[in-house]
């Protein structure tokens, strides 16, 4: 009798924690889109774009990585002859977290994950971005940021014709690579949201303006939603340290997942750069220079695309390498060049 007993508590017990958890599982509501969530939440809308047309997800895939694609009735044509996107950004998480932003830390995710360090900001997440081309991206393209900071379509076509040396792109091309970034768009789930924060969005119709307001910006306190370039000039000589005070080991992450990802083999490049000791001697031959041989120069200032030489090298800003990053290339550039 009594073992009927306890045995009818316990299966009370689990019937009614099971009722809890399905009551408030919270896997729907992870599983909805960041978009949405703001827009139930403020009426805001970042991007038309309600459902995603996979065949043009697909489309804008392939431009984005081979700088061209078809679709219908459209042959493409290449958006550049020098660049496609993937030349400066990647298309995953480059960083820890969603809201950490350090060159540091995001050397040390690349590394971890095998992707390369770029000077561009990834594109995960771009979808859900409030601001493109920031702060000092005006002193390169002037009044051309006007248009471009606060709508993801008009930074693409800034970068397809400026950034890219290339030509704005046809609608149906902006259309698909839309659509992709849609495709690829931040969830709940990604925000690392705890059960209690899920729960809160339980209901969203139900809740006072207040609330909403509250949700809302405990929402975008988790991830970043623009990533800041600051234009640093090149060093002066007089501070730089000349490898001395330089990580050699970081420097050689730089070296092969930077600077060999545009320039191995000249891929991108007409500069051919390896693991050469005469590479490196020619660099450090300049290190003391303010010239595009100098890379305390070429990483603050790159290079601009010129008639009968449009390939040109894009700067890195502070937040895309530091200076200690820096002087750990040139660490390792001191130690290849074996001086």
């Amino acid at each position: 009798m009594w073992k009927k007993i306890v045995g009818g508590t316990v299966l009370l017990l689990i019937t009614g924690l099971l009722a809890f958890v399905k009551k408030h599982d919270t896997s729907k509501i992870s599983a909805l889109s960041l978009a949405e969530v703001e827009h139930q939440l403020d009426g805001s809308v970042r991007n038309p774009i309600r459902e995603v047309d996979t065949v043009l997800a697909k489309i804008g895939y392939t431009i984005i990585t081979e700088g061209k694609a078809e679709y219908k009735g459209y042959k493409g044509k290449l958006v550049s002859s020098y660049f496609v996107c993937t030349d400066c950004h990647n298309l995953e998480q480059e960083y820890s977290s969603l809201t950490e932003h350090s060159p540091e830390d995001k050397l040390v995710y690349t590394t971890e994950h095998n992707l390369p360090f770029l000077p561009a900001s990834s594109f995960y997440g771009i979808y859900n971005r409030k601001q493109f081309y920031t702060k000092d991206y005006v002193k390169k393209y002037g009044e051309l940021v006007n248009d471009a900071r606060d709508t993801l379509e008009n930074a693409v076509q800034l970068c397809a014709k400026y950034c890219s040396s290339g030509r704005y792109l046809e609608d149906w091309e902006l259309d698909a690579i839309m659509h992709y970034f849609k495709s690829t768009e931040l969830k709940l789930k990604d925000l690392k949201l705890s059960h209690q924060e899920l729960s809160a969005l339980e209901n969203l119709e139900r809740l006072s303006s207040d609330q909403k307001e509250a949700i809302l910006k405990k929402v975008r306190s988790k991830f970043t939603q623009s990533y800041i370039a600051t234009f640093l000039p090149a060093m002066d000589v007089n501070k730089r340290g000349y490898g001395e005070n330089g990580n050699a080991e970081n420097g050689k992450l730089i070296y092969e997942k930077s600077c060999l990802h545009c320039h191995d083999n000249a891929r991108v490049t007409y500069l051919d750069l390896d693991h050469d000791k005469l590479d490196a001697q020619m660099f450090w031959r300049n290190i003391n220079n303010y010239t595009d041989k100098s890379l305390y120069q070429i990483i603050r200032y790159g290079t601009y695309p010129i008639a009968g030489r449009k390939q040109y090298m894009p700067l890195y800003p502070e937040e895309k390498m530091s200076n200690q990053q820096l002087e750990d290339l040139v660490a390792y550039i001191k130690e290849l060049a074996a001086v």
